[in-house]
């Protein structure tokens, strides 16, 4: 290691993006998703192969666990494959621009009439509230508010 404070601040910087994207890339809700119908679909999966007449006929001639397992597992599958393609420390750094990229991208803030017709709304709740008077504490109705 170096005396440099300057490599170190560096050095810590890089480690905490590291151990940020990691955290990100855990709690991945997709791959909770992912897992959940993945089990479930084995589950059902190895019910519908075990199926009898019975439950078959019971269905209208239909095996319901094993297709249902057999699209759970599809799904399941569909889950994790997007969230290990495209793990979600890549989509949030996607979404912050670099420091030197500062376009802006949206609708342009309104100006002329637009602008203060929003102001103008703003000011009219914040009145239609404070004028309401009633039970809410405060001064008693009628009294004069500065």
């Amino acid at each position: 290691m170096t005396d440099d404070k300057f490599i170190a601040e560096s050095e810590k910087a890089e480690l905490d993006a590291h151990r940020s994207a990691r955290a990100a890339n855990l709690f991945d809700v997709r791959r909770f998703i992912g897992g959940l119908f993945v089990l479930y679909g084995v589950i059902l999966l190895v019910l519908g192969f075990g199926a009898s007449d019975a439950d078959v006929e019971k269905a209208a001639g239909v095996n319901v666990n094993l297709w249902t397992g057999l699209a759970m597992l599809l799904v399941g599958a569909f889950f994790l494959a997007w969230a290990f393609t495209r793990p979600l420390s890549e989509e949030l750094g996607d979404d912050e621009p670099d420091e030197g990229d500062r376009t802006v991208t949206g609708a342009p803030a309104p100006t002329g009439a637009d602008a203060a017709a929003l102001r103008g709304s703003e000011t009219t709740s914040r009145r239609a509230r404070r004028d309401r008077g009633g039970g809410g504490g405060g001064s008693p109705p009628g009294a004069e508010q500065a």
